[in-house]
């Protein structure tokens, strides 16, 4: 399936084993959102230090993370939206039906964390520490 260009862009920038996952979660998605009146889309993937950095000293907080500390800079996150026609639905119970349908391809849903709860976030689970992560990638091995 072929997904609109601002998540195919997306896709492109995870991790090969992330592009998979996140094609068989959107796969798995999609049509049930359109069921439902809405599209989802990828909005965010793999991120620079410098743009986590960027997101994190934005008020509101928006993140927790920064760089260096987000899957998103190691290209195993993503962030979804859901839109009705061209309106972004920030706040939508639906994020959470999108969360156990994640959840039930074996995925981290953000919306299940204990504190910080960020329901439109998804990732790839590799069972490292950030500190492995930063490790692995700043020698060069992959860390999935």
């Amino acid at each position: 399936m072929k997904f609109d260009e601002r998540t195919e862009r997306n896709i492109a920038t995870l991790h090969p084993v992330a592009q998979e996952r996140a094609r068989e979660f959107m796969q798995a998605v999609v049509p049930i959102m359109r069921q439902r009146g809405v599209d989802a889309r990828i909005i965010s993937g793999t991120r620079s230090y410098a743009e986590q950095d960027a997101l994190y000293a934005q008020r509101p907080r928006v993140t927790r993370a920064r760089g260096g500390f987000s899957n998103h800079n190691f290209g195993v996150a993503w962030d979804i939206g859901l839109f009705q026609g061209k309106k972004y639905l920030e706040d939508s119970p639906l994020y959470k039906e999108c969360g156990g349908i994640g959840q039930s391809l074996g995925l981290d849903w953000g919306g299940a964390w204990k504190s910080f709860k960020d329901e439109p976030h998804f990732e790839v689970k590799t069972g490292l520490t950030m500190a492995e992560k930063r490790a692995r990638v700043a020698a060069g091995k992959s860390i999935l």
